[in-house]
């Protein structure tokens, strides 16, 4: 196996241990020039292994490793969260979803339906852009104001999905800054449409955002008055998760 072929595979490998690198840390880190340290990160985000992430400056895991399974379950969210996603879904009788940041784009990792009729939230491990839907608008208000800016800079014109999907600027703006003041974001129908969702941020380490749960149904069913009688229990299990989140040491953001 030739030198190149073996930096790329070394470089893959770092991710199980540090969820983004740039290309000057991954060059110390692989002892070798910026140039070539480089080179093994644009193949890996040709090949589709890698992406961007908000900033558009480093590199994290692309949605298709997620099923590759290559950080341990002990520190998986999925094992984590699983527990309460469905204690949510029981409270509420409705499907709940987990969903993380992968570069640009919101995806769903785990779901619990419920019977009867379901909404769909999204295919597992398929990516949804930041401002649209309920989960992805929730991950982009967790971001700096400095990736929010640079994601309105590199996504504009705001793809529109549904007539009510925000793709205003300043009203993305103000959604974020709502969102970031009540702690958990509505459905608008802006992805979908027939459907109502709740989304609530699940906070590890260093009051890091590792991903975000989805609670949703059909609009006649999950109205916005029966959304609002559930928040404050589902903001309950919510604070008891973010409880043992926290304590988790290495926490990945994007590896599973």
């Amino acid at each position: 196996m030739n030198k190149g072929t073996v930096r790329v595979l070394n470089a893959l490998s770092l991710f199980t241990q540090q969820p983004v690198w740039g290309v000057t840390e991954l060059s110390r880190e692989l002892n070798c020039s910026k140039n070539s340290a480089f080179q093994a990160l644009d193949t890996l985000l040709k090949e589709g292994y890698l992406v961007r992430n908000a900033t558009g400056q480093r590199y994290q895991l692309a949605h298709q490793v997620l099923t590759f399974g290559l950080a341990a379950e002990s520190t998986d969210v999925r094992s984590l969260c699983h527990p309460y996603l469905q204690r949510i879904h029981e409270l509420t009788s409705e499907s709940t979803f987990l969903a993380i940041l992968v570069g640009r784009s919101c995806v769903c990792i785990d779901s619990i339906q419920t019977q009867g009729v379901t909404v769909g939230y999204s295919p597992l491990s398929q990516p949804i852009p930041l401002h649209a839907g309920t989960g992805a608008r929730l991950l982009l208000a967790y971001l700096s104001d400095e990736e929010i800016e640079r994601y309105i800079e590199l996504e504009t014109p705001l793809r529109a999905f549904t007539p009510t999907t925000i793709t205003d600027p300043q009203a993305l703006w103000d959604e974020v800054r709502l969102i970031r003041r009540v702690g958990f974001a509505r459905g608008y129908q802006d992805f979908s449409t027939g459907a109502n969702f709740l989304a609530f941020p699940v906070i590890g380490p260093a009051e890091r955002l590792l991903g975000t749960i989805v609670v949703g149904g059909p609009l006649f069913r999950f109205t916005r008055e029966v959304a609002d009688r559930c928040i404050p229990d589902i903001q309950a299990l919510m604070d008891e998760l973010n409880q043992h989140a926290r304590m988790f040491p290495s926490m990945p953001v994007v590896m599973f």
